[in-house]
């Protein structure tokens, strides 16, 4: 079983390589630790649930890419063996062959916006395990980079983006290397809290117990001992007998 200080150090070297797999793994291992360390489970499963998206989400455009790949060298190849020989019939297989070209660009460019959909996903989970974290363990460095992050990924469109994450990384890695071992709001009272002291409101206003006697002078209109209703000039209570 890994300690609170590994899993602090794994998560940060993983932050500042997460773009390998090595980096992956070395995040999910320290956030899984860290996760039952602060004893909440958004921090591990948000970034579990992210991860699968954005491998899924890198495999897309490359599957794609391949696929294109293939049909341009397999339509050169086609072309050059019947261009030659069949004439008309070569004219007729070269527009076949152009169609599943297109046909491929086309399943290309719907794999790229699938991909485009699945890391923005991807990113939404990190994040939301960014600001569990952050609450649990009081470091908002880890807002910080989740918001670098979120940003980086709708940019990601325009190059730019990628700068973003890596930068929202590597203020993660700060933000793992600086933790602190205890959980935000987890102190003990090493003596008992004062009377009328309660964590979720202070103090409470003190009451006093002691009854407020009638002015000297004043004569009562109630019996001291039962309360009973008595007349101004009553010397004993009609109701228990006790002089007033």
């Amino acid at each position: 079983m890994t300690t609170f200080g590994t899993n602090k150090i794994l998560a940060g070297i993983g932050s500042i390589i997460y773009g390998s797999i090595v980096g992956i793994i070395l995040v999910l291992i320290g956030m899984k630790g860290l996760s039952e360390h602060y004893k909440d489970k958004r921090i591990y499963d948000g970034l579990v649930k992210g991860t699968i998206l954005l491998i899924v989400g890198t495999i897309l455009p490359i599957a794609g890419g391949i696929t294109l790949l293939f049909s341009v060298l397999g339509g050169i190849g086609l072309s050059g063996a019947y261009g030659g020989y069949y004439g008309d019939y070569g004219d007729y297989g070269m527009g076949a062959i152009t169609a599943g070209v297109m046909m491929a660009i086309v399943g290309v460019i719907i794999c790229f916006i699938v991909s485009f959909i699945l890391d923005l996903l991807a990113v939404r989970y990190i994040k939301n395990c960014f600001h569990a974290l952050a609450e649990r363990s009081g470091k908002h460095l880890f807002h910080t980079a989740a918001t670098l992050i979120w940003v980086g990924a709708i940019l990601t469109i325009i190059g730019f983006g990628f700068f973003l994450i890596w930068i929202g990384f590597i203020i993660a890695a700060i933000g793992f290397f600086t933790l602190d071992e205890t959980p935000i709001g987890a102190g003990n009272f090493s003596t008992p809290p004062p009377q009328g002291y309660t964590p979720q409101y202070g103090y409470a206003p003190q009451q006093s117990n002691t009854q407020s006697s009638p002015a000297p002078g004043a004569k009562a209109n109630f019996c001291p001992n039962c309360g009973t209703p008595v007349t101004p000039n009553a010397t004993f209570c009609a109701n228990c007998g006790k002089q007033i």
